[in-house]
């Protein structure tokens, strides 16, 4: 009996690690749409955004060129209630850098290219956060525009050596706030 039990707790025991492996495994796998949601609100009929980086570009800033100036693609939809979008920073940091950067958007002028495609944007027409300030986005639809922002003393070279990454953060009208899932600089948005 003493041997049977024995067993028994041990095969219990295996089972029981198995399970929790299983679970640790799963909440680690890529691809999940990372939506960060502080309040509730969209249960109740509130907005309920997620966004997405689509495209990173870096480039020296025009006369600083010991700035960096960081312009990125983004997707934003809202499943819940309509809603502006508000608050946007980006919040840069890297693995020997202790002390991650919060940045705001500055507003830009001008057409560009964006790297690895042929397209061109025009900065000032598809600024983001003009465009979700004061026009809501509707229930079920998607927005995509550019924001750009500057981190002094930095360089394209030393963003992409050091493993920096990139998250993007926002609120919605009723203060809820959000974020993108984290981009690594230096590999392809695509892969994440």
């Amino acid at each position: 009996m003493k041997l049977l039990l024995m067993n028994l707790t041990q095969t219990t025991l295996r089972l029981l690690i198995l399970c929790l492996g299983l679970l640790v495994f799963q909440s680690c796998q890529p691809g999940r749409p990372a939506v960060s949601n502080s309040n509730t609100n969209s249960a109740v009929g509130g907005p309920l955004f997620s966004g997405v980086i689509k495209n990173v570009s870096m480039y020296p800033v025009p006369g600083q060129p010991d700035n960096l100036a960081i312009s990125l693609v983004v997707s934003v939809e809202n499943v819940g209630a309509d809603s502006v979008a508000r608050g946007w920073s980006l919040e840069v940091s890297s693995p020997n850098n202790q002390n991650s950067k919060q940045l705001e958007p500055v507003r830009v002028n001008g057409v560009v290219e964006l790297p690895g495609t042929k397209k061109t944007v025009d900065l000032a027409r598809e600024d983001l956060a003009l465009k979700t300030a004061d026009s809501p986005i509707a229930k079920s639809k998607q927005v995509e525009g550019v924001l750009t922002f500057v981190l002094p003393q930095a360089s394209e070279q030393a963003m992409n050596s050091n493993r920096s990454s990139l998250i993007l953060h926002f609120k919605d009208g009723a203060g809820n706030s959000y974020q993108t899932p984290r981009a690594l600089i230096g590999s392809k948005l695509a892969e994440r």
